[in-house]
């Protein structure tokens, strides 16, 4: 959900459509689209989403500046069970509880660059919902991405913590788009 009414959202996809369609969208439409006060991670995602439009463009740009409020580092976040994992004894279980864990942070920060493609099905029969299916995606590629803390959050669990700095963030668009 975002953090402004719908008919902003609703101006700002008419708008930039009405742009590609005379090929003059602009890269700072999602910016303009933001209420007068967004909080910084608003802004952040924003800036994001004009950078893909302007990677999107005809021209590439060569350098994309970041914003003075595009956060300094994104971070990720994994948490994982060390009971649940495979492994014949306690220290492999624990290895392979902060890998998974590892994989989570990555997944998350691939959330946050990339996005989540979602799709819903739902049934209804007599009025009465049968089944309810939600799919999320996620695709993408991350690199970079620093290990910040490994933790152990109780007897049973870690979390791991990574993150990228913004440099790093506009790389990687920079590299989906060109497919490096």
């Amino acid at each position: 959900m975002l953090p402004f009414p719908r008919f902003r959202k609703t101006n700002a996809i008419a708008l930039c459509m009405a742009g590609l369609m005379v090929q003059a969208c602009t890269t700072t439409q999602a910016v303009k689209a933001l209420p007068p006060e967004p909080d910084e991670r608003t802004a952040a995602i924003a800036q994001i989403k004009d950078d893909i439009n302007a990677l999107n463009s005809k021209a590439l740009m060569p350098v994309i500046e970041a914003p003075s409020v595009f956060p300094v580092r994104i971070t990720g976040h994994g948490f994982s069970q060390i009971s649940g994992q495979p492994g014949g004894t306690l220290n492999e279980k624990r290895l392979m509880a902060i890998r998974a864990a590892r994989l989570e942070a990555l997944r998350d920060l691939t959330e946050q660059i990339h996005g989540i493609r979602l799709t819903s099905e739902t049934s209804l029969r007599d009025a009465t919902m049968t089944d309810d299916r939600i799919r999320a995606i996620v695709q993408g590629e991350i690199r970079g991405a620093r290990t910040v803390r490994i933790t152990p959050k109780d007897a049973d669990s870690f979390e791991v913590v990574l993150s990228l700095d913004a440099d790093t963030v506009r790389y990687i668009l920079r590299a989906a788009k060109l497919g490096v």
